[in-house]
């Protein structure tokens, strides 16, 4: 076991092949939508990306002078004054081979792994794995960690969307610094479905007050950017947030946006249907953009949320199981 440089050229080079093996969220939802080959790269250039970063760790599992099995982590700051304990998140767990292999590798990893975070003081670990992944959510586990989420990705060709249409009372605008306020006052309430609420390690108070923080970031441009929200009677009664990836369109031809937040007031407002107009309108912005595709993601048990999207155009594209282990 080894926590080897990847600048090593060598290690680069057979890193590659356990990355392309089976790629990291988002690019896996990519397939089909841009040519294989960009869509290699670009997924290969975050990755090392990844792994230069100052708080990201990362093990290397060697047999002889080959690479076959790869564990990366980072340090959460935001998450940890969050939560208000030390939180990491587990990026990647990966090796070579069928079913078998692979989880013996895995399992090797995952107990190197737990040494460096129980060293690094660690208390609340997450990870997002694939659904297909088994080998991975098997020995994740037998390392304690617990299925607290399940995430649901949809994805939109902005071509097959809908136009936003009116709708009698109710005004669909870019967010203002005046709505800051009400705009908030909807996050602190608006989840119950969210893995901070599903996270029993998290009183329901740090869960909404996660959300609200999360927001206010989105709507000052520090995680999204742009809001979209729905006013009615001159009172905010919904929001979606935006993010652009800019750099996608450089390099697969086509640029995605994903829909980072939605939330509305309550039963009347999303029975108005302001929810769908604010997601419509959000859905325009992305075209003025430039947006190709549109991904959104929600729990699998938020019912209500899936069909707005599915209503909006949008159609499942991959399946995923939040873990969480605490120390």
């Amino acid at each position: 076991m080894s926590s080897a440089a990847l600048a090593v050229a060598e290690d680069r080079k057979q890193l590659e092949g356990l990355l392309l093996e089976r790629p990291q969220q988002p690019y896996a939802f990519y397939r089909g939508l841009v040519p294989e080959e960009p869509l290699r790269r670009l997924s290969l250039e975050r990755a090392f990306e990844l792994f230069d970063r100052l708080e990201t760790s990362t093990i290397l599992k060697y047999r002889g002078s080959r690479v076959e099995g790869l564990a990366c982590w980072s340090r959460l700051a935001w998450d940890s004054r969050q939560f208000g304990m030390p939180a990491g998140r587990l990026e990647m767990l990966l090796h070579a081979g069928d079913y078998r292999a692979a989880r013996e590798g895995k399992a090797s990893l995952a107990s190197e792994l737990v040494k460096e975070w129980q060293h690094s003081h660690m208390h609340h670990l997450t990870a997002r794995v694939d659904a297909g992944d088994l080998s991975t959510l098997h020995v994740l586990e037998e390392a304690g960690f617990e299925i607290i989420d399940g995430i649901q990705t949809l994805s939109l060709r902005l071509s097959d969307a809908a136009r936003p249409a009116s709708c009698e009372g109710l005004e669909v605008r870019a967010f203002r610094p005046a709505d800051l306020e009400a705009v908030l006052a909807i996050a602190r309430t608006a989840y119950v479905y969210d893995r901070f609420h599903a996270d029993a390690a998290l009183a329901d108070g740090v869960a909404d007050a996660i959300n609200e923080e999360w927001t206010r970031n989105c709507c000052l441009g520090r995680a999204a950017d742009h809001v979209v929200v729905a006013v009615e009677g001159g009172r905010v009664v919904g929001y979606v947030t935006c993010k652009v990836d800019r750099r996608s369109a450089d390099d697969l031809g086509v640029c995605f946006g994903s829909i980072v937040l939605v939330a509305t007031t309550a039963e009347e407002a999303r029975g108005r249907g302001a929810a769908r107009q604010a997601t419509l309108g959000a859905l325009e912005w992305f075209r003025r953009q430039g947006v190709g595709v549109v991904e959104v993601g929600t729990q699998l048990r938020n019912i209500p949320a899936a069909r707005l999207y599915e209503g909006c155009g949008f159609r499942q594209a991959g399946v995923s199981l939040t873990l969480r282990k605490l120390f």
